[in-house]
């Protein structure tokens, strides 16, 4: 990664670049019809998902161009979808974003590394996503760091289903 770019955990005055940055990270997702939540989610959501784990934020200059939160366990609304969210020890990857200028940098990668380390840390012995189906390049991304489908499911107001994804956590991941 960049050694031009810091990483950091989020702080709560992130929460409106932080939001910024997500639309912009998830606007080509949202032209292809695909309504994550990131796509234009309102400051207060921004703060509540990044408060409700551990939230990693990567600034370039004064400008905020990463971020990767992980959370354990998943959100009630989560574990409500798939019994995957239900699983012991089980953490959860929320709202990776990279700008679209800033990618192939390595600051995913990087990020998922530290959330990784976070996990393992807590207790955590596997780690699960959920990602639109049609989001080939995200389903890709996601079995390229290790993750393997379990089922779909549906989010309540989303115009796609998700596939849910997980993968365990061990010595290769410290």
């Amino acid at each position: 990664m960049d050694p031009e770019l810091v990483v950091r955990l989020f702080r709560d005055a992130d929460a409106a670049p932080l939001t910024d940055l997500l639309h912009e990270a998830y606007a080509e997702l949202g032209a292809a019809g695909l309504n994550y939540t990131a796509v234009d989610q309102g400051v207060e959501t921004t703060r509540a998902r990044a408060g409700a784990g551990r939230c990693w934020v990567v600034e370039s200059g004064d400008r905020l161009v990463g971020t990767l939160t992980i959370s354990l366990p998943p959100s009630a609304g989560l574990a409500m979808l798939t019994a995957a969210a239900r699983q012991e020890r089980r953490a959860w990857l929320n709202q990776v974003a990279v700008s679209p200028s800033f990618r192939s940098l390595g600051i995913a990668t990087d990020l998922w590394r530290r959330g990784r380390e976070w996990a393992l840390a807590q207790g955590a012995t596997s780690v699960g996503v959920d990602t639109a189906v049609d989001a080939d390049h995200l389903v890709q991304l996601y079995a390229a760091w290790g993750f393997a489908g379990a089922e779909t499911i549906h989010w309540a107001g989303k115009t796609y289903d998700s596939v849910v994804m997980t993968r365990p956590l061990g010595e290769q991941d410290t």
